[in-house]
């Protein structure tokens, strides 16, 4: 009971959950780009600001939610760093992609390593700083190892799932290869969402 009374909302909350919203909003055009979406800058500006908000008012829903059961606010900072995240690496990802016009074979997994190897040094910052606010500098070193170890599994299971989808599922239907490529991503991003928060969670940032 003491837990939930003692979580507070602050400025910072909600300033670093639109930092996130705007990171997912700023990347995901670039995605849309190499699908063979056209987007106006109207539509963008839109777009970037759409989900600044949504991120900072699904924090905020966290927080209601959190004087119910504490974990809510922790969970929703997550989910908010999860989606930068995700951005992040679709991003990354469909910039490889759009540079070299490989979509699938062996490159396609560099492409994925590289892409999801840049979102967690984006999740170590976030989810130190914030999410599990784990403060100071004491310990960094076995945090990021513990860290490391979390997340090298993750890689595995990501750029594993996504590689088994694109190159032995392989596309269905009439999917082309770009959109199968990121639909594959999707799956491995909400598989390794949940082993990343039970990890650095109870691992990691554990108090």
């Amino acid at each position: 009971m003491s837990k939930t009374k003692s979580i507070v909302l602050t400025r910072k909350d909600l300033f670093y959950a639109g930092v996130n919203g705007f990171i997912f909003g700023v990347l995901i055009p670039i995605v849309l780009k190499n699908l063979g979406m056209r987007i106006s800058s109207a539509e963008y500006i839109v777009i970037v600001l759409a989900f600044t908000v949504l991120a900072v008012f699904g924090v905020y829903i966290g927080y209601l939610l959190s004087k119910i059961a504490g974990f809510f606010f922790q969970l929703a900072k997550f989910g908010a760093v999860g989606a930068a995240n995700f951005a992040v690496d679709f991003g990354v990802l469909n910039l490889l992609i759009f540079f070299s016009g490989i979509a699938s074979g062996w490159f396609f997994t560099i492409f994925k390593s590289v892409s999801f190897a840049v979102a967690v040094v984006n999740s170590f910052l976030w989810n130190k700083k914030w999410t599990f606010s784990k403060k100071g500098g004491e310990g960094t070193g076995k945090d990021f190892v513990q860290f490391l170890f979390v997340s090298v599994i993750g890689l595995l299971l990501n750029a594993g799932t996504a590689s088994f989808i694109v190159n032995v599922v392989g596309p269905m239907g009439m999917i082309g290869e770009k959109t199968w490529a990121n639909i594959a991503t999707a799956v491995a991003s909400v598989v390794v969402l949940t082993w990343n928060f039970l990890g650095y969670k109870f691992i990691v940032f554990k108090k």
